[in-house]
């Protein structure tokens, strides 16, 4: 079955620090492509970047300059890092895996 969980359910850090959220990933026949989201509170969910699992990636328009995504088709992780981190930043962030895999924040 398909499946995307977060690593850790919540990750603290500090103003200006470089901060990764992880999520591991399996599919048994095909996967399009990785996504990240991000919800702030009272807010809609915001899309940040899609990815494959060949690495390509494409960002959100305007594109997020301090976000960046990668995958590690070996481990089957996708990572999204921040650098640097801001207070702003402090929010849900979601990983799906397209077909989307409903409830994993």
């Amino acid at each position: 079955q398909d499946s995307i969980t977060p690593t850790s359910p919540v990750v603290h850090a500090k103003v200006n620090e470089k901060v990764t959220i992880s999520c591991k990933y399996k599919y048994t026949v095909s996967m399009n492509n990785l996504q990240w989201y991000r919800h702030y509170l009272d807010s809609m969910l915001e899309f940040l970047v899609l990815i494959m699992e060949s690495g390509q990636n494409q960002t959100a328009t305007p594109p997020h300059p301090r976000l960046t995504a990668s995958v590690n088709k070996d481990n089957k992780m996708v990572n999204l890092e921040i650098v640097p981190a801001d207070v702003k930043d402090s929010a849900v962030y979601y990983c799906a895996l397209q077909p989307t895999v409903a409830g994993n924040a």
